[in-house]
């Protein structure tokens, strides 16, 4: 697993019809994460994600279903 900063600079780099999935997920959560759930650290929600191996399209259903729950991925 790349870290945050990897993923993000890499699919900025590329851009998002190009990147990974995990850059695709670091993009989604330096931009509109705190939009969708208010206060939370895009790169430890990142990195929750990453450790429980969801998608990002399970991420943002998961952000726009259940903020608390996406809450609860900067503590794992």
């Amino acid at each position: 697993m790349s870290s945050y900063h990897d993923a993000l600079a890499a699919a900025n780099k590329v851009g998002s019809a190009k990147a990974t999935d995990a850059g695709t997920m670091a993009q989604f959560c330096a931009t509109s994460l705190q939009t969708l759930v208010g206060a939370a650290s895009p790169e430890l929600v990142w990195q929750g994600a990453q450790k429980k191996g969801m998608t990002m399209a399970e991420l943002v259903a998961l952000a726009t279903e259940d903020p608390a729950a996406v809450h609860e991925l900067m503590w794992l």
